[in-house]
């Protein structure tokens, strides 16, 4: 018995000299956007719980796990793994420690390297380009940004590992495909012939002021090998761009409508002499890198010589050069009341020009119209009743002293009544011989017949 229970023990403590737990990195010092695995391996024992201490900094993308049995003279080692796909969430240096419920520790350092220093790295043969006009905006301010893969290496492959990060920015996508493919051009790379691929192009406007940031695209580059089958994969971008937003001056002018930027207009009279009553047309074409989408109408006031109406008839923006550019069209019509020369009201739009960084007022002038024939006034004489009370008790007095005419109806002639009468009689009269004339025939065939 005591041998027995010696032998169940020297069998234990072979076992537990043969197992391992067994903790790896495909990299450990992968830059902030690149993905890697960590594999947790139990070998020679079944796989318990464990913990995973410091996973939190890292996002986890997948988890596979897998068995696996090797025999090499004689021994047979079984090997039980848990292999997980991550990505850092930050730079720095972070240790992950694995502990099985059995008291088992493992630990391993992950030195996660910033995207800059693997972009510096990469550039004489690929960059990835984020660019806005300036650092520096204010609140309400169109910001246009742009994404540009350049290279100068023949790259056998490239996706967006990552797409950009606005946070704090609203955001309309602009970007241009042909095909649902990216558009490429042709550029000049470090002095030699490359190729530009447009990732992204859009306009962002800050939901509010203070220092923002935007983290640009994540691209994953595959570059080609003597091995048909394998390519050399490299990670770029994952750049933080930090833009300030400051907020606007107190003290906005009278019917501001947050128009931030620059601001200059075209106007087009279609005539500028017309008759009373009829419509003369201003187009009126708004346009600069100031918000007009948030311009709904013009703050035209009432005047006395004219009725006045506006409509919108297009609106587009785009970037032009990195610049944002936008132009609003107004058509307005006035429709005078009275005749002679008169002017039409004075339109004052204010807006903060973001280059004198002051409020200011674009001006649209009054013009001089001339407008023929009577004026409204002395064509439409309105009666005065100031008597709105209901009828009173000496409208019969009022009435006598009305003059009335009478309407005189035309008598028909007591002639054409005869005339008609007579006419209806012999119809009926000529009806009667007729049937008196078909009886009389068909007793005349009757009597025939009976004497054959």
């Amino acid at each position: 018995m005591k041998k027995t229970s010696l032998y169940i023990m020297m069998l234990l403590l072979c076992k537990i000299s043969f197992s391992e737990l067994v903790l790896n990195a495909s990299n450990p010092s992968p830059s902030r956007n690149e993905d890697f695995s960590i594999e947790v391996s139990f070998l020679n024992e079944d796989k318990g719980k464990y913990t995973i201490e410091g996973i939190e900094n890292f996002d986890i993308i997948s988890k596979a796990s897998t068995n696996s049995y090797n025999s090499i003279n004689g021994k047979t080692t079984s090997a039980k793994s848990d292999i997980y796909r991550v990505r850092a969430k930050s730079e720095g240096e972070f240790s992950l420690k694995v502990k099985t419920e059995k008291g088992v520790e493992k630990v391993i350092l992950i030195d996660v390297q910033k995207s800059q220093s693997i972009n510096s790295a990469l550039s004489d043969r690929f960059i990835l380009k984020s660019t806005t006009p300036k650092t520096t905006f204010y609140f309400g301010e169109k910001i246009p940004y742009e994404e540009y893969f350049i290279s100068g290496v023949r790259v056998s492959s490239l996706s967006q590992a990552k797409k950009p990060n606005f946070k704090d920015f609203s955001v309309k996508d602009m970007t241009p495909y042909s095909n649902n493919n990216y558009i490429q051009t042709p550029v000049d790379f470090n002095g030699k012939q490359g190729i530009q691929v447009t990732l992204f192009k859009g306009v962002l406007q800050a939901n509010g002021s203070g220092l923002k940031s935007i983290s640009s695209s994540s691209v994953k580059v595959g570059e080609p090998t003597r091995d048909f089958f394998n390519e050399n994969t490299s990670y770029i971008g994952d750049e933080d761009i930090e833009i300030d937003i400051k907020p606007l001056p107190d003290h906005s002018p009278t019917n501001f409508k947050d128009i931030v930027g620059t601001l200059n207009s075209l106007e087009s009279w279609k005539t500028k002499e017309v008759n009373v009553g009829e419509a003369i047309t201003l187009t009126l074409t708004l346009q600069g890198s100031g918000n007009l989408a948030l311009l709904d109408s013009l703050p035209i006031k009432e005047d006395m010589n004219f009725n006045v109406f506006q409509t919108i008839k297009g609106y587009n923006e785009k970037i032009i050069d990195g610049k944002y550019f936008n132009e609003k069209i107004f058509e307005i019509a006035f429709i005078p009341k009275k005749n002679g020369v008169q002017k039409t009201p004075i339109i004052d739009i204010p807006y903060f020009n973001t280059i004198t960084e002051k409020y200011e007022i674009l001006n649209i002038p009054s013009e001089e119209i001339v407008v023929n024939g009577k004026s409204v006034s002395s064509e439409t004489k309105i009666p005065q009743n100031t008597n709105t009370s209901p009828i009173d008790k000496n409208i019969e007095k009022n009435m006598k002293n009305i003059d009335l005419e009478m309407i005189q109806v035309e008598k028909i002639s007591p002639k054409n009544i005869f005339k008609l009468i007579s006419v209806i009689f012999g119809f009926i009269a000529l009806i009667e011989g007729a049937l008196i004339s078909y009886l009389l025939y068909t007793r005349k065939q009757a009597s025939n017949s009976k004497k054959r």
